[in-house]
């Protein structure tokens, strides 16, 4: 009766978070309170002591001690790496080297006639620069400025056009904030990761995605002719800004890919260890010296540190933080002891370990499209696959890897996600709108990432 009270509890309170955020409640604030209300009455309920040997004296200030421990953790640890990933992308963008590679891969698109077939085929592109470019939402603005107006004067439908913006929203590679969490969580290397499970489940979902493009869209399209209801029509129209080719050198287009290629370059050097800060650190160090030989200003350079500074610390605020936060709700899920429970009672069912995958990425996934965040969700229940891993006998990755992906895919679905909002308001189409037009290739993408996460990890 005792373990049925533990599930109940957990249920109920995963419940009560996920209403909180769909009434607009901020992420932070929830999983902060609801974080320390879960850790102390789990604590009590059930024994367990937060902090273990390191006990500040009783349950409440234990609370408070884990959030202390957590924040110095995370700020030294994945936060920092975060932060100047950050904001090394952001100077990329400043500098305009990231535009520069967006708009030449954008030039790419404009040979190919098939109009089915170059949103196959933008959307390989944009998979590719994802790598590079890896906020959903910075990549969506780019793609707005540079490949919207090449697909729209290849007369593809505007509602067409975005929903393949949208679906750019795959978290991957090396230098993505998510899979360095995950690396963390798996205790492996981030480069080992990527290169021993998460390109090979990435890779197809990309290509089964790529592959249904075609057919997705030339299917809705000759739909939406049969009733009428060509949402152009329909929808308020905006002048869409054309971004031209940025006055910088053509070699920038490479300066994104330093802190990429070094990290790759130092997995196969024995005699080199270069972790994702140092490698984001040379890259400053080599575009400041680049900048310095060519710009004619070199008294302005020194200013571009401002600019790296601010969006580290918006990248803290929006999120480090919520790592932080979700720490804390995610220790107390774990004291509660619920969803071991379950996962103990299933251990030994015939697919146990497909169903727990299934659940846990479904958990994500739901969290992700509430919440219009792939960080947050994964940040919160991520932490609680390795215990569950071991009861089950399986590797951490065959729980976390679909979480990991999953959650950037139902970011995607959402009609809050920043990046579908920014698109949607380019287009002059409702963002509702847009989520539904993407839904069935995202949930798509989301049985492929199940499906490719248990052949490879098991």
């Amino acid at each position: 009766m005792f373990d049925w009270l533990l599930i109940g509890l957990t249920v109920i309170f995963a419940v009560i978070v996920a209403k909180l955020i769909l009434k607009r409640y901020n992420a932070i604030f929830v999983f902060f309170a609801s974080g320390l209300i879960i850790l102390m009455s789990a604590s009590l309920l059930t024994g367990t002591p937060i902090l273990g040997k390191d006990t500040l004296g009783n349950v409440f200030l234990d609370a408070f001690g884990f959030i202390t421990k957590t924040f110095k953790s995370n700020v030294a640890g994945v936060g920092a790496i975060i932060m100047v990933v950050t904001g090394y992308a952001t100077y990329m963008k400043h500098i305009q080297a990231s535009t520069k590679l967006a708009f030449m891969a954008s030039r790419v698109l404009g040979g190919i006639r098939n109009k089915y077939m170059i949103l196959s085929v933008f959307f390989l592109i944009g998979m590719a620069l994802k790598l590079v470019l890896t906020s959903q939402a910075s990549l969506a603005v780019l793609m707005l400025a540079t490949v919207f107006p090449v697909l729209q004067a290849l007369g593809i439908r505007t509602i067409t056009s975005a929903s393949v913006l949208a679906l750019l929203c795959l978290d991957y590679g090396p230098n993505d904030g998510s899979t360095i969490f995950m690396s963390t969580v798996a205790d492996m290397n981030v480069v080992d990761l990527f290169l021993q499970y998460q390109w090979k489940v990435a890779i197809c979902i990309i290509l089964v995605t790529a592959v249904l493009i075609p057919f997705y869209y030339r299917y809705m399209d000759a739909r939406d002719a049969a009733r009428a209801a060509n949402q152009e029509n329909n929808a308020v129209k905006k002048d869409i800004e054309v971004l031209d080719d940025p006055d910088v050198p053509a070699f920038y287009v490479l300066l994104p890919l330093v802190p990429l290629i070094i990290v790759f370059a130092d997995y196969f050097i024995p005699s080199t260890k270069i972790d994702v800060i140092s490698a984001n650190f040379i890259g400053f160090a080599l575009t400041f010296l680049i900048e310095y030989l060519r710009r004619q200003d070199r008294s302005a350079i020194p200013n571009d540190m401002v600019v790296i500074l601010q969006a580290m610390g918006k990248a803290f605020v929006s999120v480090v933080s919520i790592i932080i936060s979700a720490s804390v709700f995610a220790q107390g899920i774990k004291i509660l002891g619920g969803i071991s429970v379950f996962t103990s009672m299933i251990a030994d069912m015939q697919g146990a370990v497909l169903i727990i995958m299934i659940v846990l990425t479904g958990i994500t996934y739901g969290f992700a499209i509430i919440m219009g965040s792939g960080a947050a969700p994964f940040f919160a229940f991520g932490p609680l696959t390795p215990a569950i891993a071991a009861k089950l006998g399986v590797p951490t990755l065959t729980l976390l890897l679909p979480m990991e992906l999953a959650t950037s895919i139902g970011r995607a679905s959402s009609p809050v996600c920043g990046a579908l909002i920014a698109i949607a308001g380019t287009a002059g189409i409702e963002p509702i709108m847009l989520a539904k037009r993407t839904a069935p290739l995202l949930f798509i993408m989301l049985l492929v990432d199940i499906a490719a996460s248990y052949v490879f990890t098991m």
